[in-house]
């Protein structure tokens, strides 16, 4: 969970997964060290809060939305996401990530003094009883400093949740095939995959050129294998990233269906 410290209120935010900002996050539940999605990559790459914010920058529709100020096909979503491109992520995301965050049962006091300890909590007599005990016992023991607030194990209530859980890496080389297609749009897929870091198994030619002995005919068959699989990697790739991109602009990241 995380404190938002902008409000006086003391406002607490409870994500699914690791938000970017780390320490503000729950010790206990995300205790785990950072995978980074490549190497010396700033730790609030490694939340899946940022790629969704990134995926939806490469949204034609979504960029044509903000440069007409929200009006556009994705007025709505340009509502509750603003203009992405007039600042950096976490400088965006400090406004934002209540988009995110699980519903809770505490109720706010308007104008209470920030000092008071007292806490409203709505019961809400159709949720499971083991969930309510779970998330007043956590208030309790977050109000005494014994264990920072967990939120109890159910589906997500974010207005925006995450449609499914894949590794930072993996959305950091689906995005950076994207881009390589988008810089060089004629080059083959092969290429492009090895321009994104795929290593194929290519054989060295024979030392003497030669392309009839049964090893030479081996070596071509193998290499054009190799090339081939690199090219099919390529395009799995490609066609990931246009449905994530597709489908954040519908609010759903990350979704791919087929591949």
């Amino acid at each position: 969970m995380v404190t938002n410290k902008a409000n006086a209120t003391r406002h607490v935010l409870s994500f699914k997964t690791a938000p970017p900002i780390i320490h503000m996050a729950s010790r206990r539940r995300f205790r785990g060290g950072r995978n980074l999605p490549y190497r010396d990559a700033e730790p609030y790459k490694a939340s899946i809060y940022y790629w969704w914010w990134a995926f939806l920058m490469r949204n034609a529709d979504y960029q044509r939305t903000c440069a007409t100020s929200g009006q556009g096909k994705l007025a709505g979503l340009y509502h509750d996401f603003g203009d992405i491109f007039e600042s950096d992520f976490l400088t965006w995301w400090q406004c934002h990530q209540g988009l995110f965050a699980e519903k809770t049962a505490l109720i706010e006091q308007v104008g209470a003094d920030p000092l008071n300890s007292i806490l409203l909590y709505h019961i809400d007599p159709k949720r499971p009883l083991s969930q309510i005990q779970e998330e007043i016992k956590a208030f309790h023991m977050h109000a005494h400093a014994i264990m920072p607030v967990a939120p109890p194990k159910q589906s997500s209530s974010a207005k925006y949740p995450i449609y499914t859980n894949v590794s930072a890496h993996t959305l950091h080389k689906v995005l950076t095939v994207w881009d390589l297609r988008c810089a060089h749009p004629d080059t083959s897929a092969y290429d492009l995959g090895v321009l994104a870091g795929f290593k194929a198994n290519i054989l060295a030619p024979p030392k003497y050129g030669e392309t009839r002995t049964r090893a030479a005919i081996k070596a071509d068959a193998h290499n054009k294998q190799a090339r081939t699989s690199i090219a099919n990697q390529t395009n799995r790739y490609l066609r990931t990233a246009e449905q994530y991109i597709d489908n954040v602009g519908r609010g759903e990241f990350p979704k791919a269906l087929r591949r």
